[in-house]
């Protein structure tokens, strides 16, 4: 694709060299003549400077830095997600069913759906125009897909759930398994039947082996502009506001609510019933275990230390009470 290609596409001034060729992105220090690269800051203006690049999407204030054609960016990372979008554009596969596949004779498939080999859709199910199903995905009965979505391989979406449109769901990805509702008696344990759904908006993407459970008796429910990376657990009732974004290896335990606009750290856990609200921000590791009634940046943890003042750190918690109580008598 050629730099004016690219820049009449995004919208972008052009600086340099019209017909340059782009093939590829590559990172600004490893990045060759036919290569497009970004700079967001001046954090990184001495790689800027070095750089091999053909071509570097730059903010307007580092464009006489570039050694080579420039792209002007008021939001350079924005602008190379919507770039990466045009040189790596998802591959075309023919409409259709395999022969492999099993799809009950009732099943809705609109224009263009795509079935790949092994996939099971089972009765009652409809799937919007232009749905991309996978290798060995299963839609469980009555499942409502929207259009334009891709289901990437070996993902369940379990009977009754709801897909919006244009969702991007990874491998692997289980929507709508029981939650985990149980009832104690003397002799161990008597399930409770998870007759909600998985209710999930338009435009959410979910990472590979992110599990999403579906209710105990309403829905769980995910908002539309939801991004949600690998290794997630979401379980029953719980509601994610739109644009809520979600780092990998999360726990979000029943009936939590999160508002929008809030993202989550890795490894963060938040307990059940809780009610978060709107643009929260959590860091890496939080541990939640009260509402948040005010946004902002809240963090839980202790960060990275050298193991032996760990644990000096460690051993000293344990006395916190004994000193406190000593230094209230002084």
């Amino acid at each position: 694709m050629q730099l004016r290609q690219l820049a009449d596409s995004l919208d972008l001034t052009l600086r340099g060299d019209a017909n340059l060729q782009i093939n590829a992105l590559a990172p600004v220090s490893d990045a060759g003549p036919s290569d497009l690269t970004f700079v967001v800051g001046r954090r990184y203006l001495d790689a800027l400077r070095n750089t091999g690049a053909g071509a570097v999407i730059v903010p307007e204030a580092l464009v006489d830095d570039a050694p080579c054609s420039c792209l002007l960016s008021a939001n350079p990372y924005l602008s190379y997600a919507q770039a990466s979008q045009l040189l790596y554009p998802e591959p075309v596969t023919p409409a259709g069913v395999a022969d492999s596949a099993v799809v009950s004779p009732d099943a809705i498939l609109g224009e263009g759906v795509i079935i790949s080999p092994y996939a099971v859709v089972e009765e009652g199910v409809s799937i919007g125009k232009g749905t991309f199903v996978g290798v060995g995905v299963h839609l469980g009965r009555n499942c409502q897909i929207g259009a334009e979505c891709t289901i990437k391989s070996h993902v369940t979406i379990a009977h009754d759930c709801i897909l919006g449109d244009r969702c991007r769901l990874q491998p692997g990805a289980v929507i709508g398994a029981d939650g985990f509702g149980y009832a104690p008696d003397k002799t161990g344990w008597v399930a409770i039947r998870q007759v909600g759904r998985v209710v999930i908006g338009s435009d959410v993407e979910i990472g590979a082996n992110t599990t999403i459970d579906r209710g105990a008796l309403s829905d769980t429910v995910i908002e539309d502009g939801v991004i949600l990376d690998n290794q997630i657990q979401i379980g029953h009732n719980v509601k994610l506001g739109k644009y809520t974004a979600i780092a990998a290896c999360v726990g979000i335990a029943g009936s939590t609510t999160i508002g929008e606009r809030c993202t989550i750290g890795g490894k963060s856990a938040i307990v059940g019933h809780l009610t978060i609200a709107d643009n929260v921000h959590l860091t890496a590791t939080s541990f939640v275990v009260r509402s948040i009634k005010e946004a902002g940046s809240y963090s839980s943890g202790m960060p990275l230390q050298k193991t032996s003042l760990w644990r000096r750190t460690y051993m000293r918690l344990g006395r916190l009470e004994e000193l406190a109580r000593a230094i209230k008598k002084h």
